[in-house]
């Protein structure tokens, strides 16, 4: 009787897992073919795509193999000498598929601007409203979008929607090609909001917006890079800001430490691992 009932627990395991293949695989071909339906230029939308998957696959790809190789040496690491295979090779495959679905978004508000028509990146001051308004506006906007990525990150660890989070678990000991190894449907909840920058009412001080995006780029190569960098432990966490250290615990125990970019909403859940009397759940099988 439990070995019918295991059997049938694993038989589930498999068909969501099947499941989750298939959806992903129709957000690619949805994303990639909505710019047919682009109004202001169906091959400037294509073109767009092209550049935008060029220049975001290229730099994400160039920062991760700068980092791995530089983390490696590394004497300082989370997990100590590596004992599994870094699979930097998978890494680099998985987030090509990531950069094509952020390009996908990211095409929409770059045609928009090729064709001449506004979009919200704005590059004056005055034109965003003037200084307090764009810190009051991108200190709101870090803190909903970190909100976001917190509570995306447990949903994603659910029994139902895990399928679509479990590939990026496979990284157990990560390098910096993990950083944004992760599904289509994961990249679309990600880097959606990408498509804000086409909405012109939607003002971004071009400067500063592209800052942020960077500094989490940057951010999360040294979650995942593995290494130790002692002034980045010892300052990080006075700002909230997530750490190598930190987030290399999920990656051992995928129960705690859900934070993406900040550990605020960890220390409000109490979803850390150093949290008492949190009991971290057991990581579901990759």
């Amino acid at each position: 009787m439990a070995a019918s009932v295991e059997a049938l627990a694993r038989a589930r395991v498999v068909h969501r897992r099947d499941a989750a293949l298939y959806v992903d695989l129709a957000v690619v071909l949805a994303l990639t073919a909505l710019g047919l339906a682009c109004p202001w230029g169906v091959r400037l939308w294509y073109r767009a795509l092209a550049v935008g998957f060029a220049g975001i696959g290229g730099s994400v790809l160039a920062g991760a193999l700068a980092v791995t190789v530089v983390s490696e040496r590394a004497a300082a690491r989370v997990q100590g000498m590596r004992r599994r295979p870094a699979l930097a090779l998978r890494g680099a495959r998985d987030t090509t598929l990531a950069a094509w679905i952020a390009a996908t978004l990211f095409a929409w508000p770059l045609s928009r601007m090729w064709a001449g028509l506004p979009t919200g990146l704005v590059w004056t001051l005055r034109d965003a409203g003037g200084l307090p308004l764009v810190i009051a506006q991108t200190t709101a906007a870090v803190l909903v979008l970190d909100a976001w990525l917190y509570w995306k990150h447990r949903l994603l660890h659910t029994r139902w929607l895990f399928g679509f989070h479990r590939a990026h678990h496979v990284y157990r000991d990560p390098t910096a090609f993990a950083g944004f190894a992760v599904g289509p449907v994961e990249s679309l909840l990600t880097f959606w909001p990408l498509l804000l920058v086409a909405v012109p009412q939607a003002k971004h001080w071009a400067p500063l917006y592209l800052a942020v995006v960077v500094g989490f780029i940057l951010l999360n190569f040294y979650l995942h890079c593995g290494a130790i960098s002692r002034p980045a432990e010892a300052i990080l966490p006075r700002l909230l800001l997530n750490t190598s250290v930190f987030h290399n615990g999920h990656h051992a125990n995928a129960g705690v430490n859900f934070g993406e970019a900040m550990t605020l909403w960890d220390h409000l859940c109490r979803t850390r691992a150093t949290d008492a009397p949190w009991a971290p759940t057991p990581a579901p099988s990759p």
